[in-house]
């Protein structure tokens, strides 16, 4: 498909509002600003989701009232880049809007990340030995004794591990943040972007906050900063949720909110302006091969016009190759780059930019100006993320986007009408992707295991009386949220809990699940953090790395950064350095990354050997191998890593058939991080972390469809 289609630009109503509480006298509320600030004024409890569009004012539709309320708030951030934005463009809301709350006196702004309670508070609390003991005393100095309002922002790893108690001190590895319970409001945004299992284990840690007794804690509003709620978490928000839901846009949304095709009508205000989109097929990581192939003469056109241009693509790999495309190209335009490895003058970059190349980075979190955009999108949300960064208020601006073919498809059914108003655009996308790790029978599969197993901590210091209501109103929340329609009850989801062992249920506690992660020193120059985690199978396929034990990696590494090794060491398999990428191979490919088995999982295969009676388990070897043709590309340096990864303690779950065969049997995407695993003479498929739970999920779905279909369970 080669389809142009007319987006329209989005409009709200203004409305006069002499009492909202901001200092300019002329600033005119939309009404989801003005609904959510009179739901704070008149209403005690309450979960409200604004689902107005991107750029429509969602921060300040919380900020002003919680300025106003003077009460403590945490808002959830789901990156890090994200919350270091919020807190730039809090602090010029305060100095903007609230000049007479002063910062750092009326009204305290804290950020907190795995690397500020490393780096900065370790330096405020030298005397502290972990990140929840400086977590734990920052929080105690802030609120408890001092009077001042508190607004937090945190990441959901963060909050979800403050809330089970995962930061753990000697003597009391269950022991809370305390402080915590102290905020009276919670404002979780970009809400649709947490996956199924993130969204269930933040709502169910919400909920049961807000049920605690007030004495006790002080949460009574949520408000969820969202897309248009799907019909199963509007469900999810009436039935299950204790406080009352309202959806902030709904009353007046036909009124509100409307389309234009050329410019905003008085009294409106433009927050998406009208878009020429031209949609074009690629699959997902071979966008960089139709930019560079056959489309490359337009792509060089599109990016050499006249004001800035940003490029948006799904990997690292392809913007390396776009990057170094584009810039021995265009001679007379700035040509940059940002991504998890080129995030170093970032401020510098983002000013002098024509041309910008990046992935995920720039989806959210950093503020620049675009004139033109060209992205790919492997599902919805990114889709609508990047088409979003187009935000001048008037005048139409132009678009390409790479889609997989079944979402091209769809589109073209839109290219009939003359202007396609953002709403059909967004149903239509809804339509189109399928997310594999949205499957419904994950709740009562697993949510509710992870559910069951925090409950039963919580009673483990809790009195007989009390330790018996935490487990009977936690049985009816778990089966409020995970089984409320599928003909199951207590006791069937019990036996789902029941067959949970201890590591998975120490796995899905977390907020994202497993992962294999590097410690990374990187020495290529261009980044404003030389050391930092990352993905073991991309370095493994792409990076020009080293790998080396703990001790020799430290004697390495500069001394400023022996710190940040400790705290980092016991999250990671391995250490290596990193030079930037390989040259793809003849056939444009990385490194070919196998697993090998380990007689730990022969072990486990003999025992169980047939797929649809295998389950997920913990496993703690697991070797990993490197296959190329060309010498100048092996890692000479891999048995250092596979050293690190002899006592892993890895969530697997392994398939009998490669890993082409099972994505394309149950439906998975390239998104679905899906590996390769040599057993004997047989290539199978092995999922680590969460993903090994969606797997075994998609594959009990499949074997058992026809007898849950008998019972009424709908999967």
């Amino acid at each position: 498909m080669n389809e142009t289609l007319s987006l329209s630009g989005v409009e709200l109503r203004r409305h006069a509002s002499a009492d909202y509480p901001v200092a300019d006298p002329a600033f005119k509320p939309y009404a989801h600003q003005r609904e959510l600030l009179e739901l704070f004024r008149t209403e005690e409890s309450f979960l409200a989701v604004n689902d107005s569009p991107t750029g429509g004012g969602k921060t300040m539709s919380w900020l002003a009232p919680v300025v106003e309320s003077g009460e403590h708030a945490l808002a959830v951030y789901p990156t890090n880049a994200l919350i270091h934005d919020q807190e730039r463009n809090l602090r010029s809301e305060f100095a903007e809007n609230f000049p007479d709350t002063r910062l750092g006196e009326d009204t305290k702004i804290l950020t907190v990340t795995a690397d500020s309670l490393r780096m900065e508070y370790a330096e405020e609390f030298p005397d502290a030995d972990s990140n929840g003991d400086r977590l734990r005393r920052l929080l105690r100095r802030e609120i408890y004794y001092r009077e001042k309002q508190v607004i937090l922002l945190t990441n959901p790893d963060i909050f979800v591990m403050m809330r089970r108690g995962l930061y753990g001190r000697e003597g009391n590895p269950g022991s809370e943040v305390r402080a915590l319970n102290e905020f009276g409001t919670i404002v979780v945004d970009e809400f649709h972007r947490a996956g199924r299992k993130e969204q269930n284990t933040l709502l169910f840690l919400l909920d049961e906050m807000y049920d605690i007794d007030d004495y006790r804690c002080g949460l009574s509003r949520i408000v969820l900063l969202s897309a248009t709620p799907t019909d199963w978490l509007e469900q999810r928000f009436v039935d299950a949720m204790s406080p009352p839901y309202i959806r902030v846009t709904d009353q007046h949304e036909d009124t509100e909110r409307r389309s234009f095709a050329d410019s905003p009508t008085s009294g409106w205000g433009a927050v998406m302006p009208p878009v020429e989109l031209d949609v074009r097929t690629s699959s997902t990581f071979g966008t960089v091969d139709e930019l560079l192939g056959d489309d490359w003469e337009e792509t060089r056109e599109f990016a050499a016009r006249d004001g800035k241009t940003v490029f948006i693509l799904d990997g690292i790999r392809e913007v390396d190759d776009v990057y170094s495309r584009l810039n021995a190209e265009l001679d007379d335009q700035e040509v940059v780059r940002i991504d998890g490895f080129h995030r170093g003058d970032l401020e510098s970059k983002l000013a002098c930019f024509d041309v910008l190349v990046s992935n995920s980075a720039v989806e959210v979190g950093i503020d620049f100006t675009v004139d033109r955009l060209l992205f790919s999108a492997h599902n919805q949300a990114s889709f609508l993320q990047r088409l979003g960064r187009l935000r001048t208020e008037t005048e139409s601006q132009s678009a390409r986007c790479y889609v997989p073919s079944i979402v091209s498809v769809a589109l073209e059914g839109l290219s009939e009408t003359d202007t396609i108003p953002r709403t059909a655009l967004i149903d239509t996308l809804t339509e189109a992707y399928r997310d594999p790790r949205d499957r419904k029978s994950f709740d009562w599969r697993y949510s509710a295991a992870e559910a069951a197993h925090h409950i039963r901590k919580r009673t483990w210091n809790a009195n007989p009386e009390l330790a018996d209501r935490i487990r009977e109103r936690g049985w009816e929340r778990i089966t409020d949220h995970f089984a409320p329609d599928e003909g199951l009850n207590r006791s069937d989801v019990e036996r789902y809990v029941d067959i949970i062992d201890g590591p998975i249920e120490n796995t899905l506690q977390w907020y994202r699940g497993d992962s294999l992660q590097v410690l990374v020193y990187d020495r290529t120059g261009d980044s404003h953090d030389p050391l930092r985690s990352y993905d073991l199978f991309y370095l493994l396929r792409h990076g020009d790395v080293r790998f080396y034990s703990r001790s020799t990696f430290e004697e390495i590494v500069l001394n400023e950064h022996q710190y940040a090794i400790r705290n980092s060491a016991s999250f990671v398999v391995g250490f290596c350095t990193y030079d930037g990428t390989i040259p793809p191979n003849e056939d444009g490919y990385g490194r070919d990354v196998v697993l090998r088995a380990t007689p730990e999982i022969y072990s486990w295969l003999d025992q169980e050997d047939r797929t649809n009676t295998r389950t997920p388990r913990v496993v703690n070897d697991l070797s990993v191998d490197v296959r190329v043709n060309d010498g100048s590309r092996r890692i000479d340096t891999i048995e250092n890593l596979r050293d690190g990864m002899d006592e892993l303690e890895l969530l697997c779950y392994i398939v009998d058939q490669p890993p082409w065969e099972v994505a394309n049997q149950y439906d998975l995407g390239p998104f679905f991080f899906l590996y390769g695993i040599q057993v004997r003479d047989e290539l199978r498929s092995i999922a680590i972390g969460t993903d090994a739970l969606f797997l075994h999920c998609a594959v009990k779905d499949e074997h058992e469809a026809g007898g849950l279909e008998r019972f009424g369970v709908d999967i």
